[in-house]
């Protein structure tokens, strides 16, 4: 009798120490992810970069480094693109030097030499590129900008060629320091400038999409009648044709 007590004392012992778990009980809640925030700002290699994703694109989504020209901010030459209708990541870095409400990139002063203009364009494509290479850690990027951003973005097209998925710059020129050498090819480039503009004539536009192309570029200009410095509805139909074309799209 004892040891059937015993044995029936053990087996309820077991019996009760290997209940099974219903599924899910006593796992742990998962860990929420936290929502990605609609704009944040990187300080990057000294460069500040404002960060947006076009309707709601995936973490991975093309890159586009979007350049501001004198006297703008990132975070306003960023809301252009709230009007694309694709899916990119946009950087909008913002340029070191104050000027008025916003910032300038390098200094456009009266009488400054084509090598000295082209002396102070490197110096900050030198410095943007450093920030904007660690950001996109190998992948390859639109390049774009207005202005003084068109003016960087002809320089990157020309001096980091594969790094660039191609290069949409809109009202600008490269100097000459600047311009490829003989069997250098420039990044693939679509460029729109305004016919009427007095800020960057138009033809010294021309001049640098010429150049890119004899030496062997994928480069066009197109140029719009009366239109002075600055983007027109045409234009910016254009302007989205053409990254559509530069993502994939």
């Amino acid at each position: 009798m004892k040891r059937l007590l015993l044995a029936a004392s053990l087996v309820l012992s077991v019996s009760t120490g290997c209940r099974t778990q219903a599924p899910g009980e006593g796992d742990e809640a998962p860990v929420k992810k936290a929502p990605r925030p609609e704009s944040r700002t990187l300080t990057v290699e000294g460069t500040e970069i404002f960060e947006t994703f076009t309707n709601d694109a995936p973490d991975d989504a093309p890159i586009v480094v979007a350049i501001h020209g004198r006297g703008d901010t990132p975070a306003a030459f960023s809301a252009l693109y709230k009007r694309y209708g694709g899916k990119v990541r946009v950087l909008s870095p913002r340029a070191y030097d104050p000027f008025g409400d916003g910032f300038s990139w390098f200094s456009l002063r009266e009488g400054l030499t084509d090598a000295e203009f082209g002396d102070n364009v490197r110096a900050a494509m030198t410095k943007l590129h450093a920030s904007v290479a660690k950001v996109v850690a190998g992948k390859k990027y639109v390049v774009t900008g207005f202005s003084q951003g068109a003016i960087l973005s002809y320089a990157f097209a020309a001096q980091y060629p594969n790094e660039l998925r191609c290069a949409l710059p809109v009202a600008g020129s490269l100097p000459g320091p600047l311009l490829p050498k003989p069997k250098e090819k420039a990044a693939k480039t679509r460029a729109f400038h305004g016919e009427a503009d007095d800020v960057i004539a138009s033809k010294w536009g021309k001049a640098t999409v010429d150049t890119f192309a004899r030496e062997g570029g994928d480069a066009t200009l197109k140029t719009y009648p009366g239109l002075g410095h600055r983007f027109n509805p045409e234009l910016m139909t254009d302007y989205f044709a053409a990254l559509d074309e530069c993502v994939g799209k």
